[in-house]
């Protein structure tokens, strides 16, 4: 009875692992005159796909994080390299969980890339 009880424990508390991501968002260069203004792109990495028109939620950064990220205007030039989660069913569809680093030159090249 007590494997059972074990057995079923874990699978009601068992919840599969998202997948962390790597990526870097910029402006894209679209202007608008009311929001919402999908003025952002995301670079996913290391693949390089570009999710047009995607900002990223940045509630899950600490204040610090949040505070780097407006200093150094992070989500404009595509300088930093955040860890997240993408659900293209969610709105946003990518919320970033942490900052992982600066980005090199290259993927920051990659915001001013246009396919």
């Amino acid at each position: 009875m007590r494997t059972v009880t074990a057995s079923a424990l874990c699978f009601l508390l068992w919840q599969p692992v998202q997948a962390e991501t790597l990526f870097v968002a910029c402006d894209n260069g679209l202007r608008c005159f009311r929001a919402p203004c999908p003025a952002r792109d995301v670079l996913l990495l290391p693949s390089n796909r570009r999710l047009s028109r995607t900002d990223a939620s940045l509630t899950q950064l600490t204040e610090a994080e949040r505070k780097r990220v407006a200093e150094v205007s992070g989500t404009y030039y595509g300088t930093i390299v955040f860890a997240g989660e993408i659900d293209e069913g969610r709105k946003p569809p990518v919320v970033a969980t942490r900052i992982v680093r600066e980005a090199t030159k290259a993927e920051a090249a990659l915001c001013r890339k246009r396919s």
